[in-house]
């Protein structure tokens, strides 16, 4: 049997958490397990508890809350985990998720594309529409960015075949700050998820990408650990 994990917490943000976690467990097909770190005494064992979960042979991803009160703990777990965490924003509380379009940034590298290869299939099966997006720094962009509508396309069009060969994948292209854009386009298209792929860490000039999109993210955020050693992976 296959589980997706609800972290509850005694609050009245633990019915979005749980709601989030039942329309994951439809799309992977899996059941929902509440697990409850009410009364641990310190974050370090509310984090130890939702880990020891998350490591069960059964166990396909968990769901988090991403507010100010349960920081501590998701902090921990989501540096840890070795699965994907979905960390559900302050934003929607009150809201009942529906997951129909997922952003999925992506950077071009092979450790990106394996990151969201397997989130991305089981997105793309449920019938959920895909918008991959690429950002453009100064030193990648491509001449064809302000004058050939062709090369735009083919460029398209291999980008998705290396990354995301998905039927029915959209691709946005965007040229500047990453951090931004995956906020903007996430906005823009209506997404109910972004799915980023990550290094699992969070010092000092780390992860900015997904430090700005769990911080300022109004929909759930499914963060995918990358291979041990990989940089974080974003636009």
């Amino acid at each position: 049997m296959t589980e997706v994990l609800a972290l509850a917490g005694g609050t009245d943000f633990d019915d979005q958490v749980a709601e989030t976690a039942a329309a994951l467990g439809e799309i992977v097909g899996a059941d929902v397990r509440s697990v409850s770190v009410r009364g641990e005494l310190s974050a370090e064992r509310a984090a130890a508890r939702a880990l020891r979960a998350l490591g069960e042979p059964g166990t396909v991803l968990a769901v988090l809350p991403s507010d100010a009160p349960a920081r501590p703990i998701w902090r921990r777990v989501i540096q840890a985990s070795p699965k994907p965490v979905i960390m559900v924003p302050a934003a929607m509380r009150g809201k009942r998720p529906s997951i129909r379009r997922v952003l999925l940034p992506l950077d071009g590298t092979p450790q990106a594309a394996a990151a969201v290869a397997g989130p991305a299939g089981q997105f793309a099966r449920a019938g959920v529409d895909l918008i991959a997006l690429h950002v453009f720094d100064a030193a990648t962009v491509p001449r064809f960015w302000d004058h050939s509508v062709h090369g735009h396309r083919a460029w398209a069009q291999e980008f998705l075949a290396r990354n995301c060969a998905r039927p029915g994948v959209r691709l946005e292209l965007r040229s500047g700050g990453a951090a931004d854009h995956v906020l903007e386009v996430a906005v823009r298209e209506r997404a109910d998820l972004i799915a980023l792929g990550w290094a699992r860490q969070l010092g000092e000039g780390r992860a900015r990408t997904v430090k700005q999109t769990l911080s300022a993210a109004t929909v759930p955020v499914m963060l995918v650990p990358v291979a041990p050693g990989a940089r974080d992976v974003g636009p």
